[in-house]
């Protein structure tokens, strides 16, 4: 149970649709990632990043699911294109990451690494923000810079997220889901 959201790509007409069970997070997206088998993969390719995308499109096709879920490394490509996050209007930048399945949802992330290991140790490897928007009732705020893990918990209170501010997990994201279909960004 979910959202499927759609995510303006700057300079494009089309967009780019991601299904996160955490809509909650979404004041928390510092980065978009994409299946290699996407079908956007090759086409957000910039001319300063397209050789790289394609010899890592080309590797990651080359492993298994059981493979890419294994995987303890960490992989991933920039592509040089940029999503507009529609709550924030802040550019984020698009990733080819083999952690990302196609079969899974539609293939595409909004990437929270302050609450999804898979994300921060991604957004670790690539010097990428962390930004809080949960943490856990009555624990001292610890800058992101300091974390040693995610705080994955789908228990919590919302923070630095605007209208969910003081809202539980469970509250925001129905406010969150609300909210993104009364803007029709989203379903």
């Amino acid at each position: 149970e979910g959202a499927s959201v759609f995510f303006e790509i700057e300079g494009r007409s089309e967009k780019m649709e991601i299904f996160t069970t955490r809509p909650d997070t979404i004041f928390g997206v510092s980065f978009m990632v994409i299946a290699p088998e996407h079908d956007l993969a090759l086409s957000l390719a910039t001319d300063e990043y397209r050789a790289k995308v394609e010899e890592y499109v080309t590797w990651a096709k080359n492993r298994s699911d059981v493979e890419r879920m294994a995987e303890k490394k960490v992989s991933g490509q920039m592509t040089g294109s940029y999503a507009i996050n529609p709550f924030t209007k802040e550019r984020i930048p698009i990733f080819i990451a083999d952690y990302v399945l196609i079969g899974y949802g539609t293939g595409a992330i909004m990437a929270v690494p302050a609450h999804d290991s898979r994300d921060f140790a991604f957004a670790r490897h690539f010097n990428l923000p962390i930004s809080q928007v949960v943490a856990k009732e009555g624990a001292e705020i610890v800058p992101t810079d300091q974390w040693t893990e995610s705080f994955d918990s789908k228990d919590g209170i919302l923070m630095n997220s605007d209208f969910l501010n003081g809202l539980r997990v469970k509250q925001a994201i129905k406010a969150m889901n609300d909210r993104i279909e009364e803007m029709g960004i989203g379903k």
